[in-house]
């Protein structure tokens, strides 16, 4: 399978990058940090005598959550617009590193200077952004068609549903079809960036379409090759905790 050969031939050019993965480790973990702190801080002082969160690590358990967002619910609602805010720039320095590090796979395998690194980058940087554009309203037109509909299903068939395990079971639907897509436009976009890099392409919308053909024919390699992504990320975690 070559998405396989694909992965770890990835994995061994990405190890000769170190000075480039410490600058990427080391700005996602600034953001971390800083996120992390402030919740930490928010919480300990207005909900730290609460059980509640503690109870939740254990066990989710909806009642509990209810109860402990009615009583900190003024306190929570300001951290997750700081969140939000924290989630776009990060991925707007995301969208930033993208630039340098395509540039750097495709056209200067062997060039492992931050320099450069940083003038590619921002080479990148806007024809990249209204790519990110594009995927985020292409991601807003997905939610709606299968929120849509999903919601109209559960609509019609409301009053006949005798138990929750039927909601259950249609919203899982509905969530594991939108995840399945929303890779598949992650993959769309990752294609068209390494087009506009190896074709110097100033149309992002233009190079999106084509990658979309792209994807498709060779389908089960690159999705296969994400999935890989995933469950790397996902071991990572699990050896993390």
């Amino acid at each position: 399978m070559k998405f396989i050969t694909s992965y770890f031939s990835g994995l061994i050019s990405a190890s000769k990058t170190i000075k480039i993965l410490f600058v990427i480790y080391f700005t996602a973990f600034i953001f971390a940090l800083i996120a992390a702190l402030s919740f930490k801080s928010t919480i300990s002082n207005d909900a730290g005598s609460s059980l509640a969160l503690l109870t939740m690590l254990k066990d989710f358990d909806y009642s509990t959550y209810s109860n402990f967002m009615h009583l900190f619910g003024n306190t929570i609602s300001p951290l997750i617009k700081i969140a939000f805010l924290f989630g776009i720039f990060y991925s707007i320095f995301s969208v930033f590193f993208s630039g340098g590090i395509i540039s750097r796979i495709s056209k200067k395998p062997g060039e492992t200077s931050l320099s450069i690194f940083w003038a590619d980058s921002w080479t990148y940087l806007w024809r990249f952004l209204r790519l990110f554009i594009y995927i985020i309203l292409l991601q807003i037109a997905v939610a709606l068609l299968v929120y849509f509909p999903m919601g109209a299903i559960i609509g019609s068939i409301n009053n006949s549903i005798q138990t929750e395990s039927t909601y259950f079971y249609i919203v899982l639907t509905g969530v594991i079809i939108h995840l399945f897509l929303i890779t598949i436009l992650i993959i769309v976009s990752d294609y068209a960036k390494i087009m506009m890099v190896n074709d110097e392409s100033f149309r992002p919308f233009k190079t999106l379409l084509r990658s979309f053909p792209f994807v498709f024919r060779h389908f089960f390699s690159v999705y296969g090759l994400n999935i890989l992504f995933i469950l790397t990320g996902v071991l990572l975690f699990i050896i993390y905790f």
